[in-house]
């Protein structure tokens, strides 16, 4: 597997999948450039969600719609700080990860 702790390896988005809610919301983007392709989940804290609009945060369906809402500024925030740290050093399932909360600019 590829080392890609602060190497400028930004994240690529489809712009398709699906967040989902557990602790937190979680969505995949990937490695840009890699082949094979290198997932990475995407996982963002309500909390880092509600400062985007803290009006709108008032269940798991306005969670998604804040989401999507938000996306692209999510997914720019995720790829810059994979890019800045590299990934986290847990890894969700056995697949690289990072996590935005309410210590990242979004």
């Amino acid at each position: 597997m590829r080392n890609f702790a602060r190497c400028g390896w930004p994240l690529a988005t489809d712009g398709k999948g699906k967040a989902v809610a557990h602790s937190e919301l979680r969505s995949w983007m990937t490695v840009k450039g890699t082949v094979p392709v290198q997932p990475v989940r995407v996982f963002v804290s309500y909390e880092a969600l509600a400062q985007l609009d803290p009006f709108d945060i008032r269940d798991f369906a306005a969670a998604f719609e804040h989401f999507e809402r938000f996306r692209t500024r999510i997914e720019a925030a995720a790829s810059d700080k994979f890019d800045r740290d590299g990934p986290d050093a847990d890894k969700h399932e056995g697949m690289l990860a990072i996590r935005l909360t309410t210590n990242d600019p979004i």
